[in-house]
């Protein structure tokens, strides 16, 4: 063997060892919502310099699209969730990454054995690593519709069936939907705008919802997120809100570019009853986080989830938020004002405690 055989070094980063297999590598964040990362940013990662930018629950949740580097190789693509704990800046552990490395590499390249399936060999190493997790089946859908797309790849069998229930929602049953196909709806909701706009407030709940989830991970424009907000704003003034469709509402609209629009849906819904349920607060807190810089939404979700939810709920969302920089001075403001509301001083004052953080 040659002293610059792959087989010989380790490489430093995950990126460097999985081109050394001649695959291609793109890198997503997979945690609040489904993103793609930026390569220089990836590297940076990788390499211990930077933090990973989108820190979900003090962790990076990734999502790795491998494909072959020859395109006449007859390969499908390959996809790893991997689940990789930061410090406390929000950078990579590099003992965790270089034992990870180690891990794959003995597998990729296996020692006086060459025989060995490689392929059998590095799945058993990322179950062995403890790092792999997989992610609720719409983030899998919405990931695999994005992918796609990235590889140039037509949408899912199911996707005609979806476009077909957005132009007419009366003429085909929401209960033949498949969630992948809901999923390359959203992906594709530029080209298919027109019957979205259309028909969004004609959407069975059952496949508005699942339909939101998607479109969390996209940039929504005003015309799309007036409905659903609308819908929202329905159920809410009914006897009787359904709490899931607010809930998946919050989520639809978290990554539009209408951000005036969804903040004072947020009020109104904070404002509501409904801001005192656990999976609304939840959803605001980890969808739209960016919002909760605006003090009047902070201190209205902070009273909510502290006179609302148990403490341990609490302490996870705010460590969550606390642990991202642009979010943090903002809501230490807020906690710390000296004419907070009884029950946020006293659920802060157990968060502070060694023991409820």
């Amino acid at each position: 063997m040659s002293q610059n055989d792959p087989a010989n070094q380790l490489p430093s980063t995950l990126t460097a060892l999985i081109a050394s297999a001649d695959f291609n590598l793109r890198w997503f964040d997979v945690g609040r919502r489904i993103q793609p990362i930026g390569q220089n940013v990836a590297q940076a990662f990788e390499e211990g310099s930077a933090s990973w930018p989108y820190p979900y629950l003090r962790q990076a949740w990734c999502g790795l699209l491998l494909w072959p580097i020859d395109k006449a190789a007859d390969s499908n693509p390959v996809v790893w969730f991997l689940r990789l704990p930061l410090d406390e800046q929000g950078k990579l552990l590099l003992p965790i990454r270089d034992r990870f490395l180690k891990q794959l590499h003995s597998a990729l390249y296996p020692e006086g054995n060459e025989t060995k399936d490689p392929g059998k060999h590095l799945q058993q190493a990322l179950e062995d690593s403890g790092l792999v997790f997989t992610p609720p089946a719409d983030r899998r859908a919405i990931f695999h519709a994005k992918a796609g797309r990235l590889l140039k790849r037509p949408a899912s069998d199911h996707f005609p069936a979806a476009k077909a229930y957005a132009k007419d929602p009366a003429s085909f049953p929401w209960d033949q939907l498949a969630l992948q196909g809901i999923a390359d709806l959203a992906v594709r909701w530029e080209e298919e705008h027109g019957p979205l706009k259309a028909n969004l407030h004609r959407f069975a709940a059952p496949a508005l919802i699942p339909l939101c989830q998607c479109l969390e991970s996209e940039s929504i424009d005003h015309q799309l997120a007036e409905p659903l907000i609308q819908r929202a704003e329905q159920t809410l003034e009914s006897s009787e809100p359904d709490l899931k469709l607010v809930t998946a509402v919050i989520r639809g609209i978290s990554h539009s570019i209408a951000t005036g629009m969804r903040q004072m849906f947020l009020l109104k819904v904070l404002e509501s009853d409904a801001g005192k349920d656990g999976e609304v607060l939840a959803a605001i807190g980890s969808r739209c986080s960016d919002d909760l810089q605006v003090p009047e939404l902070a201190q209205l979700w902070l009273e909510n989830l502290s006179a609302s939810q148990p403490q341990q709920t609490f302490n996870l969302l705010l460590t969550d938020l606390l642990f991202l920089p642009q979010l943090r001075n903002d809501l230490l403001e807020v906690l710390r004002n000296p004419e907070r509301k009884e029950s946020v001083a006293r659920a802060f004052g157990e968060f502070l405690q060694p023991s409820g953080n």
